[in-house]
């Protein structure tokens, strides 16, 4: 009689990996599906909500005591000064919480554009503040720069590179302590990759550059 040719291990141990892996991807692709599922059914829910009141929903309105304006020839500078007080008479809405389902979801599809367009003013806005920023930067007009990233920061940017721009300003005009308020506030909120903001930022007081 044959004796029994044994199995070798390494064998088995690629079968039940084998076996995991099938089971992994199985399970991988029926939490896609579920996820999907669950999206669409969202969206087509959003898609028949009945409008909503929307007259009572805060605008932002930006306190143009804060818009640094300086007085000058520079046509980057000026540029942009005019585009930012073109998005100052326009109304706003910061809805960045939102996605484009929540906000048919919450106040109906028939305030939808109406409510995208507030909100793209409103990011329009953030982003001729921080433009404005650079232009005064480039032309070495550091405390007007200061200004307008900080004051494009407090109106609500999420933005990085308006976080590091302000920090490396206040490092050029030798007040390294106030990027401390920077990171503190980058500590507090739920931004992005906010640990390698921060790191970038401690470097920045440090040397000046991330």
């Amino acid at each position: 009689m044959f004796g029994i040719i044994p199995i070798p291990s390494l064998f088995v141990c690629f079968i039940i990996f084998c076996a995991w892996l099938h089971y992994e991807k199985r399970k991988a692709d029926k939490k896609r599906q579920n996820i999907s599922e669950a999206f669409w059914e969202r969206e087509e829910q959003s898609n028949h909500t009945r409008n909503k009141d929307i007259s009572g929903l805060p605008m932002f309105r930006p306190d143009e005591s804060r818009i640094p304006m300086a007085e000058t020839e520079d046509e980057n500078i000026t540029y942009y000064q005019g585009k930012v007080k073109n998005a100052v008479g326009l109304p706003m809405m910061n809805l960045s919480g939102y996605t484009n389902t929540d906000l048919k979801l919450a106040y109906g599809t028939g305030n939808f554009n109406t409510l995208s367009e507030y909100d793209q003013n409103f990011n329009d806005f953030l982003m001729n503040m921080s433009n404005l920023g650079k232009a005064y930067f480039t032309a070495g007009l550091l405390q007007e720069a200061a200004d307008a990233y900080a004051f494009c920061l407090d109106s609500g940017s999420g933005k990085s590179t308006d976080y590091e721009a302000l920090a490396k300003i206040w490092f050029a005009m030798g007040t390294p302590e106030k990027i401390s308020e920077l990171i503190a506030n980058a500590e507090r909120s739920e931004l992005p990759r906010k640990a390698a903001l921060i790191s970038r930022l401690r470097l920045i007081q440090q040397n000046g550059r991330a």
